[in-house]
């Protein structure tokens, strides 16, 4: 709501005057009248200077001024007019007594934030992007990235660090190491290795494991971004995440395997007690194992496809610099694949390092939660029925070739 003044150990003709313009550009809004509302708070502002003590608040009022008349013009769809007032908006700053203020602050972004989203309603997603960055540099706040995000997907543009953070500059980002996999595929075991190798941090970048998607989780990224690391999750590309990898300057390592092989595979680590960490945990472990297994192909296989096709994606509209690896070639040849894996990354590490390190991680079995790791049991262990539906899910993603699971 517009702020009435009243200004106290001034002057009484001057804060007279004063008062009379925002009671008069108050009044202005109230009666949908923002362009005499504008007037009389930009007379009163001109007046004083930023160490008023309700400097901040004209200011606050200007701004929905200014957007009650930029969606007057939004709703008549003079888009120009509503883009140039839209550059005097974003001129406005917070630089008085409320500088600190941590409420006001709020409310002068969420303004900022409403403005966006009548612009986004709009199909200005440009103008939308201004806002949303002038909301987030105000005062940072997590919903003002829903916006940010959904403009940015429309226009296929990546975002910038200070988006997400300005703690830090782009230079002074760390070495990110991104193992993007599905599960069962020996990420883990890779995980390892790599931390062994470069001595980088084993960061873990999700909110909480168990049910939940391995969505990045923004506050442990940013809390961790000029720090090198190795990050092993069980993330699609979903738009949140491609952006943030943009932004970080993350090159995802994407892990795959042969999808019947990883069908079994699951049914066996479920077996070992992984259920729980399913929303299948109240009944799985009453089920015969060919329920288990159409369970699985019901609800998880899409998942693996979907993994598949999104990072497809990404990769063919060349959004991220993508690194494939298979499974089968890492199971086969580990010391070569993980070598050109550092080389991906611009690491160098001598053969003799990757063997040693290979051999001392492999020697932990439990640790890298390897079941029997043998290629080929899909084929024999599903029936040809099981093996049918799950090509079946491959209609849905039609623009994806999915050799690189076996399909």
């Amino acid at each position: 709501m517009p702020q009435t003044l009243v200004a106290n150990n001034f002057d009484s003709d001057f804060a007279n005057l004063l008062q009379q313009e925002v009671d008069l550009g108050v009044k202005s809004l109230a009666q949908n009248n923002p362009d005499m509302a504008i007037t009389f708070f930009k007379s009163a502002l001109h007046k004083i200077s930023f160490d008023f003590p309700f400097y901040d608040h004209l200011t606050h009022n200007l701004l929905l001024g200014y957007k009650q008349r930029i969606e007057q013009l939004l709703a008549n769809q003079k888009i120009e007019e509503a883009n140039l007032l839209l550059q005097n908006s974003l001129k406005l700053q917070i630089s008085g007594q409320m500088a600190h203020d941590q409420s006001f602050l709020r409310a002068f972004a969420d303004t900022f934030q409403n403005l966006g989203l009548a612009f986004f309603e709009n199909l200005q997603f440009e103008a939308c992007i201004e806002c949303c960055r002038k909301a987030i540099a105000v005062k940072p706040c997590p919903t003002y990235h829903v916006n940010l995000t959904n403009a940015l997907a429309v226009l296929k543009k990546p975002p910038v660090l200070a988006d997400f953070t300005t703690r830090i500059t782009p230079e002074q980002l760390g070495n990110h190491i991104f193992i993007a996999c599905v599960p069962k595929s020996a990420s883990t075991f890779l995980k390892n290795v790599l931390v062994s190798l470069t001595g980088y941090k084993d960061l873990f970048a999700v909110y909480a494991a168990g049910q939940n998607e391995h969505e990045l989780y923004l506050p442990t990224l940013t809390e961790y971004a000029d720090v090198n690391s190795v990050t092993q999750q069980h993330c699609r590309a979903s738009e949140a995440n491609v952006q943030m990898m943009q932004a970080f300057d993350i090159r995802p390592v994407v892990l795959v395997r042969n999808i019947f092989d990883a069908v079994i595979s699951l049914l066996d680590f479920y077996k070992q007690g992984a259920f729980f960490n399913s929303y299948f945990r109240a009944d799985f472990m009453n089920l015969d194992d060919e329920t288990r297994i159409d369970l699985l192909i019901d609800n998880v296989v899409p998942w693996y496809l979907q993994f598949v096709a999104s990072w497809d994606l990404v990769e063919k509209e060349e959004r991220l610099e993508i690194y494939w690896l298979g499974y089968e070639d890492l199971t086969k040849n580990k010391a070569a694949s993980i070598e050109r894996l550092l080389e991906f990354y611009g690491l160098g590490v001598s053969a003799a390092s990757v063997c040693k390190t290979i051999d001392l991680t492999e020697s932990d079995r439990r640790r890298n939660r390897f079941n029997k790791g043998v290629q080929g049991r899909g084929k024999t262990s599903l029936t040809d029925v099981q093996k049918q539906r799950i090509r079946n899910f491959t209609k849905y993603h039609a623009s994806t070739d999915f050799k690189r699971i076996g399909l």
